[in-house]
């Protein structure tokens, strides 16, 4: 387990949804590494419980070597003043996020640049699924590119509980690529990672969301707009929110994705976006599919 004095910060290269990345140099090398800080608050027990926990977890990840997944250098514990102290997280640097990336390049994408990305994306995932992690907060600001053209996810290691204590709230977190089961608070599982990763692929060929909304409510009520309304049968007994609290809305997600991908991508986006999570094809699933087949 490092400290800060291991590090030297040379800038402030983006700011997340709980916390400020800087690029480092490790001390005494010339090597790069991101380090992500997110502040916390301390309770009157001193440390949270969960947060010692979180460190344990991204401790163990190190361990983790996958070209799809950022290599996890260190994390620890930083003191602010005696209400906040930072959770530190140190990971490999990469060039851009995806989101900077699509937002940024032309274009004119082709569809086996796509692809490649979304190969190695579903690889990325599988690994992570694989090794018994659910990512549940995949987007493309925390998927990373390398100028190789290279895809590693990022974040994986950081479950919910550093959102509990988080004092950072300035940045509105995105809702627009969690599932339904998220976002009903219900039991999730791999399926909520599948789901997500449709979102994306959806916005690498269009550069736009494909639920766009602003808040839980509104989000539920975007995918059932595309997706359609559940039977109530199929509705979660979980649910924080009943069936009845939403309209009756028919499905209209294929003729909006065939106006907009390719068919081999309407075809995978289709059985991907199922409200069931166990309707949802595994990443290895996905990576058998007829879109990777498909010259």
């Amino acid at each position: 387990m490092g400290s800060a004095g291991d590090y030297d910060l040379l800038e402030e290269i983006g700011k997340g949804a709980y916390g400020t990345v800087y690029a480092v140099k490790k001390a005494g090398t010339n090597t790069e590494h991101a380090l992500k800080r997110i502040a916390m608050r301390i309770t009157d027990e001193g440390i949270p419980q969960s947060v010692l926990r979180e460190i344990a977890v991204l401790a163990s990840l190190k361990k983790l070597h996958h070209p799809n997944i950022t290599q996890l250098h260190d994390a620890f514990i930083t003191t602010k003043n005696e209400n906040e102290m930072y959770l530190n997280v140190v990971y490999e640097r990469c060039d851009w996020d995806l989101h900077d990336f699509l937002t940024n390049i032309p274009r004119n994408m082709g569809d086996p640049q796509c692809r490649h990305f979304a190969r190695q994306i579903f690889e990325g995932v599988d690994f992570l699924h694989t090794n018994n992690i659910i990512h549940r907060d995949l987007k493309p600001q925390n998927i990373l590119v390398n100028r190789d053209q290279t895809i590693k996810i990022a974040d994986f290691g950081l479950s919910r509980n550093y959102s509990l204590h988080s004092t950072f709230t300035t940045v509105v977190v995105t809702l627009w690529y969690r599932s339904p089961e998220i976002l009903l608070q219900c039991r999730y599982n791999t399926a909520s990672d599948i789901w997500a990763i449709g979102c994306i692929l959806f916005e690498i060929y269009t550069r736009q969301p494909l639920f766009p909304a602003s808040t839980e409510a509104e989000q539920l009520k975007a995918i059932f707009k595309k997706i359609g309304t559940p039977h109530p049968s199929a509705w979660p007994s979980d649910a924080v929110v009943d069936h009845s609290f939403y309209p009756n809305l028919p499905p209209t997600l294929l003729q909006h994705l065939a106006s907009l991908v390719p068919q081999p991508v309407v075809d995978l986006l289709l059985s991907i976006l199922k409200f069931l999570p166990q309707q949802r094809p595994t990443a290895l699933e996905c990576l058998s599919s007829s879109y990777f087949q498909t010259a």
